[in-house]
């Protein structure tokens, strides 16, 4: 078991301690943080997120699941989203990339808050992210923050019945069809 980190830590002590970790850890504002994995609903809409976006990406962009982290230097935030995507050179050794322009976060009761604090600033001070998605694992709910013209943002929530247009990734997420199974709508 690791020991736990106190105080600020920089991004290489956190890389360093990421290797050694047997816990899944991220880096928020310089804060390491343990996370525990997802529930099954929190799986089943992780992986249709990801199916969507990847089928709507086409080279040379790239979609990722939580294995490949996102880095912001300036903010000491090294983190592990959902879903990513990137149209960056990559290198295919690194285990971050730094340029994402969609972000996905599937959240839970213990992630909302920093999901919706924390994590939006860093992800909004990327210059190249211009759509922030949260869906949440445990009701219906999902919700796009969107960079505009002249950079500043918009947020709207999605609810049964709707189509999500993720622009970056050229994709549509019907509601219905992406809670389907997780036992968070109801059958008609």
């Amino acid at each position: 078991m690791q020991e736990p980190v106190l105080g600020p830590t920089s991004i290489p002590e956190f890389e360093k301690l990421l290797i050694k970790s047997e816990q899944k850890l991220e880096l928020l504002e310089g804060e390491v943080v343990a996370f525990a994995g997802g529930s099954v609903a929190h799986g089943i809409l992780c992986s249709r997120l990801h199916a969507l976006v990847s089928a709507a990406t086409k080279p040379p962009c790239q979609a990722f699941t939580s294995d490949v982290a996102v880095r912001v230097n300036d903010r000491a935030t090294y983190v592990f989203p959902d879903v990513s995507r990137t149209c960056e050179a990559l290198d295919t050794d690194a285990r971050y990339i730094s340029a994402p322009d969609l972000v996905v976060e599937v959240i839970s009761p213990d992630s909302k808050a920093g999901d919706r604090g924390e994590k939006l600033d860093a992800y909004q001070s990327i210059p190249s992210v211009m759509e922030y998605l949260l869906v949440d694992s445990r009701r219906v709910w999902v919700c796009v923050f969107r960079r505009m013209a002249g950079g500043f943002w918009t947020e709207t929530a999605y609810g049964l019945g709707e189509t999500v247009e993720l622009r970056t990734a050229g994709a549509s997420i019907d509601v219905a069809e992406l809670y389907a199974g997780t036992g968070r709508v109801l059958s008609s």
